[in-house]
């Protein structure tokens, strides 16, 4: 699958795969709609098919625009103003307020569910930043 991704990348368009997700980021409409059919055509010869109910799109602009829809080989695909790429949230506006926001959300959550934790004497202060370590600072950042 990473020489499929690497045949159709190039400066225009470029495809970022993790897993079963992936990520397909381009200047224009058109090299969109070219990139997803032969990334769509190359995924066939190897069994895999895309789901079209959970393929949608994103567009970042400066100019204010309508959502609306976008039409490739008969199926429709909506776009969409924020979604959740892996971990981090990805928005038309380009602005990490709301990330920031919900990691420190995430980080507070898991204070709390760990606060009777911290707050025993008999767990030492080196266990305590142990666990402060390993799971709430990598929530955070």
């Amino acid at each position: 699958m990473d020489s499929i991704l690497k045949e159709i990348s190039t400066r225009l368009k470029q495809c970022t795969a993790y897993a079963d997700d992936i990520l397909i980021t381009t200047r224009t409409t058109q090299a969109t709609i070219d990139t997803f059919v032969k990334l769509k055509n190359e995924s066939l010869k190897y069994g895999l098919v895309v789901n079209v109910y959970k393929t949608k799109y994103l567009k970042c602009t400066r100019r204010q625009h309508q959502p609306k829809s976008i039409n490739i080989e008969n199926k429709e695909f909506k776009q969409v103003k924020s979604f959740k790429y892996l971990v981090s949230n990805v928005n038309t506006d380009n602005i990490i307020e709301e990330e920031i926001k919900a990691r420190i959300a995430l980080g507070n959550k898991a204070f709390y569910t760990n606060k009777k934790m911290f707050r025993r004497k008999l767990i030492s202060k080196m266990a305590k930043l142990k666990l402060y370590c390993s799971v709430i600072r990598p929530l955070v950042t």
